[in-house]
């Protein structure tokens, strides 16, 4: 139901998707942090039921009061936030809001009550408001902080591409914009919602001064044992990144060229500096190539031999 602020008017009710694969115990920490600050945290297992490696840190998210849902199968992030999405919509009344959080990712104190402050300004500042994200992103780097754009107000900052763990957004933006791209499987899935947001005139909105610790990706290790300031993916995840960015690049271009501009620029640069500085950089260009040919066949969704 929902409930009532101070000042009589309807206040949000806010549920938290957390999508999971192979969880350590880092799962545990996000979602007890999510769970004193939302109304339902949803962790829905996106594996192999047979796999079972997860089941002591899925079982502790239970006990803490998670609803824990399991796919039949891998079927990538994208089906996994959605659902969690309708699991949400079932089961929590009066459900205004959705926190997407990636299950190495924990929210500080007093999150979401910062992300609506800055929804509700937002909207009382005539912003139609898509989403809204921290205002930075903490990692061993800053890792793809929203670019900054029109300020509308002291405490209205709008942003550009955020990325999808800490992401608050409005329940009626998913039922405007639909759900999230399944097909893409995995990489690039927030960088859709949110172009396909801004095609529908909504915003993301920075929540300034808020910070999310999250991490993307290994470090590199340097000399004396050093993590240098660079992430490295899984190699497998180059195949989605440069197959996805062939299908977001047909899809987006034409409305939104300087995006596309950046996006290349941003994962030309990545591959390349990790083919420099980082082992593997034969399987990792492999993996790229291999996704760019099957993005030029507008192949979708698993791959046939993803492991």
């Amino acid at each position: 139901m929902w409930r009532t602020s101070s000042d009589g008017e309807s206040a949000a009710v806010v549920g938290v998707v957390v999508p999971a694969f192979g969880p350590g115990p880092e799962l545990v920490k996000g979602v007890e942090a999510a769970l004193a600050q939302a109304s339902l945290v949803v962790v829905v297992v996106d594996e192999d039921p047979a796999s079972t490696g997860s089941d002591l840190v899925l079982d502790r998210c239970a006990e803490l009061g998670a609803a824990v849902v399991r796919h039949d199968a891998n079927r990538g992030i994208g089906a996994a936030l959605n659902t969690g999405v309708e699991h949400l919509r079932a089961h929590l009344a009066g459900l205004t809001h959705v926190l997407t959080l990636d299950q190495d990712s924990a929210i500080p104190e007093h999150y979401v009550d910062a992300l609506l402050d800055h929804d509700r300004a937002a909207e009382a500042r005539g912003v139609s408001v898509g989403m809204v994200a921290p205002g930075e992103v903490a990692s061993i780097v800053r890792i793809r902080r929203p670019r900054s754009g029109a300020r509308h107000a002291e405490d209205v900052v709008v942003g550009g591409e955020p990325i999808q763990s800490g992401l608050l957004i409005p329940l009626g933006v998913l039922e405007r914009v639909g759900a999230f791209d399944q097909a893409l499987f995995i990489d690039g899935v927030d960088t859709d919602f949110y172009l396909r947001a801004r095609d529908a005139g909504l915003q993301c909105v920075l929540a300034s001064g808020i910070e999310l610790e999250h991490r993307l990706g290994q470090a590199i290790t340097g000399p004396g044992d050093r993590e240098l300031p660079l992430l490295v993916a899984s190699t497998f995840r180059y195949y989605y990144q440069w197959r996805n960015l062939v299908t977001l690049l047909r899809r987006h271009t034409s409305r939104h060229p300087m995006w596309a501009v950046r996006a290349v620029g941003r994962a030309a640069r990545h591959l390349l500096i990790v083919t420099v500085l980082a082992p593997g950089r034969g399987a990792r260009l492999r993996e790229a190539a291999a996704g760019l040919r099957a993005g030029l066949r507008h192949e979708e969704g698993r791959r046939p031999d993803h492991g």
